[in-house]
This record gives structure tokens, sequence and C-alpha cells, in this order.
């Protein structure tokens, strides 16, 4: 369900790692409650247009807007942005010597200051809501992979983000623990969450994207509903990327 209503918006993005550039004159608008899934060879920019979006890698030029706000301002809060932008990585990025229940409640006490009491039902409530409610004192080493990713989902849930971002986060996964990570995602969609989510999983991208955003070199390529650009894709080099891997 989209609003006509901005929540991310880039103009003119450039990054550059010395000599290597890797975003060239990006501009995309991503409306509130939009799923937007960017595909693309790697080396294309993905990730790292991604990590802009929440300043983990800072612009060489151009504006990133989240819900009106210029976060490339270099007055800006960084901190205080990131509070509203949830990121889940390719890896987990769980504290090995903390439950799943503190992994949850750490930033909750951290960053916003809420209570152990709040940060522990939050943590509770998101664990339940992804699926694990049930291995809330859990370490992560006796989860697996899938279920690992699902308690990182819920401590980013648990920030009340206004958009999540996903970086690959199925590929470290073995193909079977997928499904249940995927499962997660498609709920917050139907749930309205805005969503930024670099993946292969083409099923995924058909079935729930708005809108899906092919890369290439640094540039967008293609820009279109899910029809539009897996079944009438204009440019030859999306033809041939989606053939390779149909």
């Amino acid at each position: 369900m989209t609003s006509s209503e901005s929540m991310v918006s880039i103009q003119h993005l450039h990054k550059a790692f010395g000599d290597n550039v890797v975003l060239k004159d990006v501009n995309i608008e991503i409306k509130k409650g939009e799923v937007v899934v960017v595909l693309g060879p790697s080396g294309s920019g993905k990730s790292t247009m991604l990590r802009c979006i929440n300043l983990l890698e800072k612009p060489t030029g151009g504006h990133i807007f989240i819900e009106g706000k210029e976060i490339t301002d270099p007055k800006v809060n960084v901190d205080k942005l990131r509070e509203h932008v949830g990121m889940v990585f390719q890896q987990f990025n769980l504290f090995p010597h903390l439950s799943a229940k503190k992994n949850v409640m750490l930033a909750q006490r951290k960053v916003l200051k809420r209570s152990k009491e709040e940060a522990e039902r939050i943590a509770l409530e998101q664990l339940e809501r992804v699926g694990l409610a049930e291995r809330a004192d859990y370490m992560p080493s006796q989860l697996s992979g899938g279920q690992q990713q699902r308690v990182a989902i819920a401590r980013a849930l648990a920030m009340n983000p206004h958009v999540m971002l996903f970086d690959e986060a199925t590929s470290a996964l073995d193909p079977e623990l997928v499904r249940g990570v995927l499962d997660v995602m498609r709920s917050l969609a139907e749930a309205g969450m805005t969503m930024v989510v670099v993946t292969h999983e083409m099923g995924f991208a058909r079935e729930v994207a708005d809108r899906v955003i092919f890369m290439e070199g640094g540039v967008v390529v293609e820009d279109g509903t899910p029809e539009q650009v897996f079944d009438h894709p204009k440019s030859e080099r999306t033809k041939d990327f989606l053939g390779h891997i149909k």
C-alpha cells in the first residue's frame, strides 16, 4: 500500500572510492509504504547505494532526503537519522555472548534510552513477530543461520524504523533457510513497511515488490513494475541479466 508521500529521495548520487567510480548520477524516489527491489550483477553499485541511504558510506556528490530531511547535509545528526532507518546485512552481526532477546534489547537501551522493562517487552514482541518467541533465551550459536537473520530483523524492527534496508539478507543462508527470512520480509511488506531490498531472489521480487530497479555499472538501467521489468524489459542488458538467472 503506497502513498504519494516521499520516504527516500536520491538525487544525482555519486560515489567514488579513489579512482573507482561506483555510483554515477543515481536518481530514485521511493514512496512511503513502497517495496523497491534492486537487482543487478556484482559490482553494479546496489549495496553501495543502500549504504549511502543511512550514511554508512558518505556520498561523493548528490543529495539524499529521508522524509523530506536532507541527510547529506553536513549538519545532520547521523545517529538521530539511523534511529529511523533499519538495516539488515548479509552477515547477521549478532553479539555471540548475548541471547537473542538481549541482542534485540541492546540498541533500544543504548540508543533510544528505553528502560530495561520496555526494551524487554518490545524485544519479545518483535521476536514473536519473526516467529522466534520460544527461542528468546537461546544464544546465537544455538540458532540456525536463518533464525539468526530473523533475530537481526527483529533487532532492526525494535527501533521503530520508518524504512527498512535489506542488503542481500538471504545470500549467506542455505537454500532451505531462505524461506523463513523471506516470509518475514513478505509480512513486513504486507504491513506497509517501506522497504528497499537488494536481493537475487527473483520470486520475491516478482511477488512482493511494487517496483524493481536494475542497476549496472553504477547507473539505474531499468525502473518499473515487476511485470514491466521481468516480462517487458526495455534494455538489452536487463534482458541478458534476467536470461542468465531465470
